[in-house]
């Protein structure tokens, strides 16, 4: 029994490392099954990456008026208020007349003595002719009636001007609107006496809406290049035509003004802001990987994940330090240590490691 026992005991041996190297096998073959599914795109290295950008203005109305008189007087009555849309030529305030009216009949009535007078210089003329045929008249009085005659039509044609002055400062008494817009001001009330050239309202045109918007000196030649720009307001995006290129920097923003001219039915208030688009092609080769798919590394560095192939055909997760050249909301532009045409993990990096055995989603 005693030779026996090393013998039983190498057999035991040998038994207890089959089962051992089988369960290696098995648990070798069964980690394929069990590596986690990542999702991954494949790297399209570019030379130059794009990056769009917004220059913020404001749309202003093509003409904006501050009206007053032009003579002075009492606010009578008020047509318009704020927000009111109105149409060229309509009334929008008038000026008490009262003073004009009794002006205008003072002068209506001189006219009527002087009509009186020169009728009866006329027929004193008509007669002294008639006489003079019969040699009773002497020249000189017809001469006289002749320059009488003359001096009253010239204080007609006086007073007439008068009239007619006095009858267009009641005209415009009454404001009207030189073209159809929008009320956005109000500066008077009924009662006020406004004088000459005082702003009563402010008038916004209706057409041609302008959207003006500074933008860099080094960005000026390129954007007024531009074929078809295009303007942003709220949600709605807006093909826009340049109506200058720039004249002079703005002292406080340091920008150079652009107008550009909205389209005729562009529904947008004065005042809005609006945002041009611009992209801008900037030098750097790299590519575009999702935030998700970038990691932070050490020193500053950034990582991303590549799924590499080996020779059994399985894809092991590999790290690569890659610099970040740009950056948006949801994306981002990096370069380095990442071949044109590999694989990487563009999310879920927090459940892999470095060296860790995976399977590909379907891309």
């Amino acid at each position: 029994m005693e030779r026996r026992h090393p013998q039983f005991i190498m057999l035991l041996s040998t038994v207890f490392l089959s089962a051992c190297n089988s369960q290696a096998e098995n648990k070798s073959e069964a980690l394929p099954d069990a590596a986690p599914t990542v999702n991954v795109m494949t790297v399209n290295m570019a030379p130059t990456y794009a990056v769009d950008r917004e220059y913020v203005g404001t749309v202003q109305a093509g003409q904006t008026a501050n009206l007053g008189f032009e003579l002075g007087g009492k606010v009578n009555e008020l047509l318009v208020n704020v927000g009111d849309r109105v149409k060229k030529g309509a009334a929008l305030l008038s000026l008490d007349t009262q003073l004009l009216d009794t002006e205008a009949q003072q002068l209506t009535a001189q006219l009527e003595q002087l009509d009186a007078q020169l009728d009866l210089t006329q027929t004193n003329l008509q007669r002294q002719r008639q006489l003079k045929k019969k040699g009773f008249s002497a020249d000189s009085d017809i001469d006289s009636l002749i320059s009488q005659r003359d001096a009253l039509r010239a204080n007609v044609r006086q007073l007439q001007a008068s009239l007619s002055s006095t009858k267009l400062r009641k005209e415009k008494s009454t404001m009207y609107a030189p073209y159809s817009g929008l009320i956005s001001e109000r500066f008077v009330s009924h009662g006020d006496v406004v004088n000459v050239g005082a702003p009563t309202l402010t008038l916004l045109a209706d057409t041609q809406k302008e959207a003006h918007i500074g933008v860099p000196v080094k960005q000026l030649f390129e954007l007024s290049q531009r074929e078809q720009p295009q303007v942003r307001i709220g949600e709605s995006l807006y093909d826009v035509t340049l109506l200058n290129p720039g004249a002079a920097i703005d002292m406080r923003s340091r920008t150079v003004m652009l107008r550009y001219l909205l389209p005729e039915d562009t529904d947008v208030l004065s005042g809005q802001l609006a945002y041009l688009q611009f992209e801008t092609q900037n030098p750097g080769e790299g590519f575009w990987v999702p935030l998700t798919g970038l990691t932070d590394g050490l020193r500053g560095t950034w990582n991303v994940y590549a799924a590499v192939e080996n020779e059994d055909g399985v894809y092991q997760i590999a790290r690569r330090s890659v610099q970040v050249l740009h950056a948006d909301s949801d994306k981002a532009y990096v370069s380095g240590a990442v071949k044109d045409g590999e694989k990487v993990v563009s999310d879920g990096i927090h459940r892999i490691v470095s060296g860790q055995r995976v399977k590909l989603a379907a891309e």
